[in-house]
């Protein structure tokens, strides 16, 4: 089964990653912290990183960071509002994929997750800054 790992600072747009996800058919798995991402089992093929997440262990560029070093790279995608340029350029500098401001990654969630669950399982890595 495909696998998203995800940090979304706020619960109910977090509801509406998940409920987007599982109707794909994805396993959705949420962490609250870079302690939770890291221990998320399986393989994820997408990484989602709310860059507006305050993490109790440190930050969500951190999260970037250790989603980008894991085997195989699961494609990272990082959002926070728009007006949060420096944040926005963070996740580009620690490596994201894709960075979206949150209403550019809301509009395309649907693209989003039927992409990853069409790849699923193709044992496809991306490089940084792949689209």
């Amino acid at each position: 089964m495909t696998v998203v790992h995800a940090i979304v600072a706020d619960l109910m747009f977090g509801s509406k990653v998940a409920a987007t996800a599982r109707a794909h058919g994805i396993d959705y798995r949420g962490a609250r912290s870079l302690e939770g991402l890291r221990n998320a089992e399986g393989d994820a093929a997408l990484v989602v990183v709310d860059l507006e997440a305050e993490l109790p262990d440190g930050d969500p560029v951190e999260a970037i960071e250790h989603a980008l070093r894991r085997t195989p790279m699961p494609r990272v995608v990082a959002f926070a509002g728009h007006l949060l340029t420096d944040r926005l350029e963070a996740a580009r500098r620690a490596g994201a994929h894709e960075v979206l401001s949150r209403g550019g990654f809301s509009g395309r969630l649907e693209s989003m997750m039927a992409g990853v669950a069409g790849i699923a399982g193709s044992g496809e890595e991306r490089s940084p800054g792949e689209q």
